[in-house]
């Protein structure tokens, strides 16, 4: 045990990206120093709206840095998948473990910017990082961690009730989906089952951060196809969008 924790100490000494002192992030705009302010304060935290706005880089920095100065003792990782548009690459081999990776690659990507790629592995391997399917969920209770919840405009509302009672001692919660982009069959959507649960019985301790196109950072071709796609989801509401017209 003790040559392994060694072992495991000298690669992340040699690691090349060595993380020497954590990297700063900040907010880029209003509504991400809204989310920064929500996250040191509040136990759910819920950042919605347009892709490419931050929401979930920012979750996983502020867990990172939990993780990294020991305020918390491990990050709890859930993915709500869905295949998209009804596609699936079908079933993969390995652990269940080995099988969810490839749907968390991105918020791992996000840790190994923070912590650095070996580090990260680590804590993966010692579930101080843990990936964890919503199918596992029933039963736990989590203390001590920071929770992330991706894509969670795939969740169903069963999955949301699911979720928000596995919450406990020292632990927060942090959701971050797009509700334009949902897989799930309409009128299911479990994020916006969950906005108006807490609105209407006024649960404490939460918030909700609302990005809209003029908060993306990502790039400004992302920003152009975002407003256009939210424009002609309109249009097809309308039955006058691109998808609507009859083959010629």
């Amino acid at each position: 045990m003790k040559r392994n924790q060694k072992v495991a100490a000298q690669r992340i000494q040699k690691e090349k990206f060595a993380r020497i002192q954590f990297p700063v992030l900040t907010p880029k705009n209003e509504n991400q120093r809204l989310y920064f302010d929500a996250l040191k304060h509040d136990t759910l935290v819920v950042a919605s709206g347009s892709a490419g706005t931050g929401k979930t880089i920012v979750a996983c920095y502020h867990a990172a840095r939990k993780l990294h100065y020991k305020d918390i003792k491990k990050v709890v990782l859930l993915r709500a998948y869905q295949p998209l548009a009804g596609r699936s690459i079908g079933f993969l081999p390995g652990t269940a473990e080995e099988k969810l990776i490839p749907y968390y690659q991105q918020l791992l990507d996000y840790f190994e910017d923070c912590l650095g790629k070996a580090s990260v592995e680590i804590s993966v391997k010692s579930k101080e990082i843990e990936i964890c399917s919503l199918e596992t969920i029933r039963g736990r209770s989590w203390e001590d961690c920071i929770v992330i919840v991706d894509e969670a405009q795939n969740l169903y509302p069963q999955e949301v009730q699911a979720l928000m009672t596995r919450i406990g001692e020292n632990c927060q919660m942090t959701i971050c989906g797009d509700t334009t982009q949902t897989d799930v069959i309409k009128g299911a959507n479990g994020l916006a089952y969950l906005k108006q649960v807490i609105e209407r019985y006024n649960i404490s301790e939460t918030s909700f951060v609302k990005f809209t196109p003029e908060d993306i950072v990502r790039s400004g071709m992302t920003r152009e196809f975002v407003l256009a796609f939210e424009k002609e989801l309109e249009l097809e509401q309308q039955g006058k969008g691109i998808l609507n017209a009859k083959p010629k």
